[in-house]
């Protein structure tokens, strides 16, 4: 940008304040002057509505220039924050609505910011999530398992899990079956896991194919040791995490170290799980692994599979 004065004369009687302001209006005018922050946001009132883990929360807040560009919504335990510009809930400059998933967390706070300075900070608590499997043989099998799930600890692993059992339009796990219950080569009076997840009804006695899974997930070990009557999800090596899970029928601590990611604990229907170890059975050795595998027949299977909190 060039500015031009026609008159050395002229240019010679502009005292050098006016000439100043009219090259500081000139630098203004072609873009060259500084922008503010963007409007300042308000909040009056805060609070954010979360009822299940794994499950969409709403936060509703009120105030001012609540459309602004500086106004910033987050939180840790509640991800895919978006802001609601459509649909029942239209946010304005003066409420805003913005939905999330509970996840990471079963008590956390939402960190409402305008232009960097915390404005508000609502929190929310939901109940440690619960997953309820219903399983039958037909026979001597026949009653529920109640899995407690440690979504605060390993929420990758949680969600995944939750992911294959609110799966629509029917859970993914509703008609697998538990097709290996493992027991020791060298005491074969102590059972080993109890594996299912990933496999229909069998078909004259042999498992079908594998059901088609998510994409696979990594290993997350904070969830701790593989305890008797804890669930873990099974896994052929680092990044190979799907849908199959186990029940440890002992304390694997020592075997199992911390290889594989434990998500929760039976905290009812420990006998359930008790009687698919005893259900009739076709069972082989498994050198490999120093297991004998049985194989229940009838089926073992999932009939129903729940998130019930």
């Amino acid at each position: 940008m060039q500015q031009r004065f026609n008159s050395s004369a002229i240019a010679r009687t502009i005292a050098a304040p006016a000439l100043t302001a009219v090259l500081l209006a000139t630098l203004s005018a072609c873009g060259g002057g500084g922008r503010g922050p963007p409007p300042a946001s308000t909040v009056s009132n805060a609070s954010i509505a979360a009822t299940r883990y794994g499950s969409p929360a709403v936060l509703t807040m009120s105030g001012t220039n609540l459309d602004s560009s500086g106004l910033s919504v987050t939180s840790s335990g509640c991800k895919n924050m978006t802001r609601l510009t459509s649909g029942a809930l239209v946010s304005t400059a003066t409420t805003a609505y913005y939905t999330c998933t509970v996840s990471a967390a079963f008590s956390s706070t939402v960190l409402i910011q305008s232009n960097g300075t915390t404005i508000a900070n609502p929190t929310f608590s939901v109940p440690a999530p619960q997953v309820t499997l219903h399983v039958s043989n037909g026979s001597n099998v026949d009653g529920d398992i109640v899995l407690t799930l440690m979504g605060d600890k390993v929420p990758t692993t949680v969600d995944n899990f939750l992911a294959y059992v609110n799966a629509s339009p029917n859970s993914f796990y509703k008609g697998t079956i538990f097709h290996r219950v493992a027991k020791l080569i060298t005491d074969p009076s102590k059972f080993f896991v109890i594996q299912g997840g990933g496999y229909g009804a069998t078909v004259n006695g042999q498992l079908p194919a594998h059901k088609t899974t998510n994409a696979p997930i990594a290993i997350e070990t904070a969830g701790g040791n593989n305890v008797q009557w804890s669930v873990a999800m099974a896994n052929s090596g680092p990044g190979t995490v799907t849908s199959e899970f186990f029940f440890n029928a002992m304390d694997n601590t020592s075997t199992l170290a911390n290889g594989y990611s434990v998500f929760g604990n039976i905290t009812a229907g420990i006998s359930v799980a008790q009687a698919i170890t005893a259900a009739p059975a076709n069972c082989t050795n498994n050198a490999l692994a120093g297991t004998i595998d049985c194989l229940p027949q009838p089926d073992v299977t999932i009939t129903a599979a729940t998130q019930t909190q």
